[in-house]
């Protein structure tokens, strides 16, 4: 049995430069462990409340040093002489604490902070790896009982636009994914040779390949075909066979080019009503091997994700993200509507992993394929790659095979691969 002797929480560095929580637990038996939380500079209103000191004469008011407070001084010491294993009586405590939806009180940054230590010390504890932990966990909470078979196919983002670069494009982006049928080691190495493929053709068109902030490419181009015309190149130029092999996902992150009920696209002259849009939507699926389109609509307009959703040929998974971003309620609204088929979960936007949890059982069990997700500002943290395994989720988005912070989890999912195929129970 391992009790709780010390939680200890400090500011640490994101994948942006700015503050984010880093913590470690500490238990009576010599347990150690550390986790951190990840954060965003684009945290959706319908999010979990990240909590930001707010002194713009301290790292532009970005600094973390009230959640620190919490931690050390209010919430840690509280947790004293607690066995790690009551991990969900002490994360409904910190939901109830709190007292708000939206983590208002704490901070959903705080919350998850403990909540990650609070699973890696228990799973110390019980001797178990992490995924199996939690995938123990998951049961616990919803009572749903998942066996582990496989890993999740994983989504890279090798070419960024949108908010997420510098370059000329609206659509944030551009995505390859492995057919499922491919190991994960298989999808891992296809993915690296395609991004280091993709950047020698970039450099050979005399653009810069520069890197957006979660590791794409972000050539200077003059519109969102050309990004897919890139990827097809270097498919070609792989001899690898699209819509069979590998297909393409895109998060069009609407909202953020969706102005005065129209679409502002450089692949159009003009502005583009619904309509137009849906066609240039129904362009790019019948024209490009599209499995994944991520938020295609603005986060507001229930009716237009309801006609993509019954419009849209049905193989592609109509992803909601800044739709939903991790509210339960904004959810249930998403099932009642039938306004998308698959959601993404970003554990930071919601605050505990029960509260996760919870959140993809219950899109799960209205046939909603979740999409376990970082943020664009990472850290090195990993514990996302054991959820979802956990889990058994189709998809991941780790973003590109590039930067650290992204690499790291890939070589997490790897790892636990390994370990599953050299498992006496496989």
């Amino acid at each position: 049995m391992a009790k709780i002797k010390q939680i200890i929480a400090y500011e640490i560095l994101d994948s942006s430069g700015f503050p984010t929580l880093g913590g470690k637990l500490i238990c009576d038996n010599g347990i150690e462990v550390e986790a951190s939380v990840s954060s965003s500079s684009f945290f959706h209103k319908f999010s979990a409340y990240q909590l930001k000191d707010g002194d713009e004469k301290r790292f532009f008011g970005k600094g973390v040093l009230q959640a620190v407070y919490y931690v050390n001084n209010l919430l840690g010491p509280k947790l004293f002489g607690v066995d790690v294993k009551k991990h969900e009586a002490i994360e409904r405590w910190l939901i109830k604490a709190d007292g708000t939806k939206n983590k208002q009180t704490l901070g959903a940054n705080t919350t998850l902070l403990i909540s990650y230590l609070l699973a890696k010390a228990a799973a110390k504890d019980c001797l178990l790896p992490l995924y199996v932990y939690l995938n123990q966990f998951y049961h616990q909470v919803t009572s749903e009982k998942i066996e582990i078979k496989k890993l999740p196919t994983p989504v890279f983002n090798l070419i960024s636009g949108g908010k997420h670069s510098e370059n000329a494009i609206e659509f944030q982006e551009f995505e390859i994914i492995p057919s499922s049928r491919f190991s994960f080691t298989q999808c891992l190495q296809m993915a690296v040779e395609f991004f280091h493929t993709l950047k020698t053709i970039i450099v050979k068109k005399g653009a810069i390949p520069s890197l957006g902030m979660e590791g794409g490419l972000t050539p200077l181009l003059s519109g969102n075909i050309d990004a897919l015309e890139l990827l097809k190149e270097t498919a070609t130029q792989k001899h690898i066979t699209l819509g069979l092999d590998l297909f393409f996902g895109i998060d069009v992150a609407a909202s953020y080019f969706y102005k005065n009920n129209h679409f502002i696209i450089k692949d159009r002259p003009k502005p583009q009503t619904k309509e137009e849009f849906f066609s240039f939507l129904k362009l790019l699926a019948k024209n490009y091997p599209i499995l994944l389109l991520e938020d295609p609509a603005s986060f507001d307009d229930f009716e237009y994700w309801q006609y993509l959703s019954s419009n849209l040929p049905q193989e592609i998974y109509l992803a909601a993200d800044e739709l939903t971003s991790g509210n339960k309620d904004r959810l249930l609204q998403t099932i009642e509507k039938k306004a998308a088929s698959a959601v993404v979960v970003k554990p930071s936007e919601i605050g505990t992993l029960v509260e996760t949890m919870e959140f993809i059982a219950l899109a799960k069990k209205n046939n909603l394929t979740p999409i376990i997700s970082h943020l664009s500002s990472e850290t090195n943290e990993t514990i996302i790659c054991d959820l979802a395994v956990a889990v058994q989720a189709d998809l991941v988005k780790f973003g590109a095979p590039s930067r650290g912070e992204r690499v790291v989890k890939y070589n997490r999912l790897w790892e636990i691969e390994k370990e599953i195929t050299t498992s006496p129970n496989n």
